[in-house]
């Protein structure tokens, strides 16, 4: 009786350490495998081929017949790799979202789903049609979850008969869809990465605007071809140049005190204009913005700097500050020739007369005895004549509004915005800015003197501007408008927001010679309301209600 149950005990342990050794030599096996995918993996370049080799390890794993794998990109649609399928199945997967499918039932829960009879599985029962039609029994489906969570996508094997699987393969299955779901995320950030890279190099050699990244004490990194083009040298030249050897020593001192700053944390970045030499040595007006970016422990990283060539507008900012300077140099020497030269014919015959009867005065004096009462009389003449003088002064701004012009069709707004143009350098100097609003309504030429009209929106506008000296920075604004003024006339108004004028001010701001600033000679709003007048229209001045003045002078259109 011994011998056989000693005998059973040990075919027994025999068959124990059988099963033993397949499991060692299948998990030996299993390892081998793993390491050999897992290697793969890290040598493949693209999504597709990488889910081909995830599908073909899976599939070799689970000895399956069929495999199916696809990843949710939120951007492209799905990406599906599969082997065995037929193309009816995988358009039917592709467009039917029903739980009862094992992908489905992985895909909304996030663990594996195994079916081992689909023909028993009652969430499979609306779906055995097309089943049998691609010929499967059992299938499992694997969810492929990133490190964060977020679901990559789904890998499911079909097999042709009812399957079973085994502890160790699942176990086998969770470590071939963790080493796939690691490389799939990298590989999809890389593509992201590159992706992002090849738009920034797009954007970064199609700039409008030169563009350099620098790094400290190591000069450019890169730079694109706007801003070769800016200074004259090529791409190489440019990187092994620094740039204090291409700014104009002028401009150095200000670049280095800014960049100083952003060095030792104080500001992260800064603009300014400023001048490069060109390769041929010209000097280029530009303006530069540069923003830095920082390492973890607050140093500079690199530098992106911007730059943008200016030297047409600096060159027709500069013409157009000429031309203003000229066109008030002529207005104020007209003006004041035209002044001498009406004061010098009035007053000759008066002062001529007065001295006549000085003269004559002295002598009836000097006579022995005095002749009194014609004494008196030639000094009633002199005073006569003085009275005479001062309505001949009376009379010069009638006689300058009667002077010759030249007339021609003007367009208001465009000499507005012309008279605007030519002040803009002066105003942001003092912190104006400057608000030219759109007209109310498209409106006639008026017509008129050119110039002279300039003129006088000229002096409007450049009194607004010294009228905001004292008024806070924020609050210097203005405003200028051409609209209609009833059918037949035309209104440009000047809106300022300084300190106003007192009542006897307003009175008197349009008196020959008389001025409210400390340095003005009295003559720019007298010379300019007679230039309005002689063209029939009429200026004035009211008080804003916020404060500050409004100018304004009407024109027949």
């Amino acid at each position: 009786m011994l011998r056989p149950r000693l005998a059973a005990r040990l075919d027994r342990e025999a068959t124990e350490r059988e099963q033993a050794l397949r499991d060692f030599t299948n998990e030996a096996a299993g390892l081998r495998r793993l390491h050999e995918f897992s290697t793969r993996l890290l040598t493949l370049r693209g999504l597709q081929p990488l889910l081909e080799d995830v599908l073909e390890a899976m599939i070799g794993l689970h000895g399956a017949d069929f495999g199916l794998v696809h990843l949710v990109e939120r951007e492209r649609g799905d990406l599906v790799a599969q082997r065995g399928l037929s193309e009816e199945f995988v358009a039917y997967f592709a467009r039917t979202h029903d739980d009862g499918m094992a992908c489905s039932r992985a895909l909304h829960s996030g663990k594996r789903a195994v079916i081992e009879d689909v023909m028993t599985d009652p969430g499979y029962a609306p779906h055995r049609a097309i089943v049998a039609a691609s010929g499967f029994r059992a299938v499992q489906s694997t969810p492929l979850i990133s490190h964060t969570g977020e679901l990559l996508g789904i890998i499911s094997t079909y097999f042709r008969k009812p399957h079973t699987f085994s502890q160790g393969v699942l176990r086998f299955t969770d470590l071939y869809a963790r080493y796939a779901a690691d490389v799939i995320e990298r590989t999809r950030a890389e593509e992201a990465l590159r992706a992002s890279e090849e738009r920034f190099r797009r954007y970064f050699d199609l700039g409008l605007i030169g563009m350099a990244l620098t790094a400290p004490g190591a000069g450019c990194i890169e730079v694109n071809d706007e801003l070769c083009r800016i200074v004259g040298y090529s791409r190489d030249e440019l990187m092994r140049i620094r740039w204090p050897d291409i700014t104009h020593p002028d401009d150095l001192t200000a670049d280095q005190v800014q960049f100083e700053q952003v060095v030792a944390g104080e500001q992260d970045g800064y603009v300014l204009d400023k001048r490069f030499i060109h390769k041929d040595g010209r000097a280029i007006y530009c303006t530069m913005a540069v923003k830095c970016l920082r390492a973890s422990d607050g140093s500079v990283d690199c530098f992106v700097a911007l730059v943008q060539d200016i030297s047409e507008r600096h060159e027709a900012g500069d013409a157009l500050r000429r031309t203003r300077d000229e066109l008030a140099h002529v207005a104020r020497v007209v003006g004041m020739g035209e002044l001498a030269a009406s004061i010098a014919h009035a007053m000759n015959q008066p002062l001529a007369a007065m001295a006549t009867n000085g003269h004559a005065a002295v002598r009836w004096l000097a006579m022995r005895p005095p002749n009194l009462e014609e004494a008196v009389a030639a000094i009633e003449r002199i005073v006569a004549e003085a009275r005479r003088a001062g309505q001949a002064i009376a009379s010069i701004r009638d006689f300058v509004r009667r002077g010759e012009t030249q007339r021609s069709l003007v367009d208001l707004h465009g000499l507005l915005r012309e008279v605007a143009d030519m002040v803009g350098s002066e105003a942001r100097a003092r912190g104006v800015k400057l608000d030219l609003e759109p007209q109310e309504r498209v409106l006639g030429p008026v017509i008129g003197d050119r110039v002279q009209l300039q003129q006088v929106m000229l002096n409007l506008v450049m009194n607004g501007i010294e009228a905001m000296a004292t008024t806070p920075a924020s609050l210097r604004c203005l405003s200028m408008q051409v609209s209609q003024d009833g059918p037949q006339m035309q209104r440009v108004r000047v809106r300022d927001a300084g300190v106003g004028l007192n009542p006897q001010e307003r009175d008197r701001i349009f008196d020959a010679f008389y001025s409210s600033k400390p340095t003005g000679m009295g003559m720019g709003l007298a010379i300019s309301r007679s230039i309005v007048e002689a063209h029939e229209g009429r200026l004035w001045c009211s008080p804003n209600e916020e404060g500050g003045e409004t100018f304004s002078f009407t024109l027949p259109v």
